[in-house]
């Protein structure tokens, strides 16, 4: 047997050796690292994660800033306005988060099967479900379309929006809150009072002045339907709508600039559901009582 000394891991390089390399060979070899990749460097090495003498920015966030500046176009600049005391490494994640492809990330509610795909969902007949995505949008314009597919083309009870970046799971329970229907556009304080202050209890500065907290188009029927979670809960009809019979694709565009959100069913154009009234973080979500199969993608807007 060889000596137990032998086989201990070798000691890491001196960190004053970092010190005496250049600034700029640093930050081009740690510009081959994503956002998390810098977070964890800057925590491991004060050389990254300290701002140097008469430095504004530590190197990490040097790395971020740079990046972000060299590859962001304009329209995704117009995407990503700076919040309030947000890192530099916080913006190029949020970057980088806007160029992945959309996914469901949290299902609520029991009619869901496990999902194969994270951009589908597959729901079964029964009660109330939603499916939201992690996504936050911010600014600019974000077009998406749910292409959906039913059982029973006379069954098409499906709302299909924007809701703020809330959890529908954590803390609430599925029967004494939601009552074994999950539909946040349903909440207000007369109808669910507990679950209505648990979601507004989650609201942040990122949500901006609006109080339209949930707004989606209802596929049966094409009404506008939306909740500000505490005493408003809207049904309106709106120029052009036209609800979805039988399995198709709805498009949705979200203008933050503008703060509306206008509806295309099979790539024809029907017209602008909300009017104004939309600013601050929003995230898609469906909400599905029927037996159908829901996609989601980003597409570029139909001419």
């Amino acid at each position: 047997m060889q000596p137990r000394d032998s086989k201990r891991a070798k000691p890491l390089p001196d960190p004053t050796l970092l010190e005496a390399l250049d600034n700029d060979l640093l930050i081009r070899c740690a510009s081959y690292l994503d956002a998390d990749g810098l977070v964890r460097l800057g925590r491991a090495s004060a050389t990254f994660g300290t701002p140097q003498a008469g430095q504004q920015r530590s190197l990490a966030n040097e790395v971020a800033h740079q990046l972000f500046r060299q590859s962001a176009t304009d329209e995704e600049r117009g995407c990503l306005p700076e919040h309030d005391g947000e890192s530099d490494i916080g913006q190029y994640r949020a970057l980088e988060q806007l160029r992945e492809p959309l996914s469901f990330d949290e299902l609520a509610g029991d009619g869901f099967s496990p999902q194969e795909n994270r951009a589908r969902v597959t729901h079964a007949p029964g009660n109330w479900s939603t499916a939201v995505s992690g996504h936050a949008m911010r600014g600019g314009r974000h077009f998406v379309e749910f292409t959906i597919t039913y059982e029973d083309q006379y069954s098409t009870y499906v709302h299909l929006g924007v809701i703020r970046p809330v959890s529908l799971t954590n803390d609430s329970d599925l029967e004494a809150d939601w009552r074994g229907n999950v539909n946040p556009i349903y909440v207000s304080s007369c109808r669910k009072p507990q679950l209505s202050e648990k979601l507004r209890s989650q609201r942040t500065a990122k949500w901006g002045d609006s109080e339209v907290h949930c707004c989606g188009y209802y596929c049966f029927g094409g009404r506008c339907e939306g909740t500000d979670w505490d005493t408003k809960v809207t049904y309106s009809e709106w120029h052009g709508h036209e609800g979805l019979d039988g399995s198709g694709t709805i498009g949705l565009l979200l203008d933050l600039d503008e703060g509306t959100l206008s509806v295309f069913k099979n790539n024809r154009r029907l017209g602008v559901m909300k009017d104004g009234g939309l600013s601050g973080e929003y995230c898609w979500f469906v909400s599905v009582y029927s037996p159908c199969v829901i996609s989601m993608s980003k597409s570029r807007v139909p001419n």
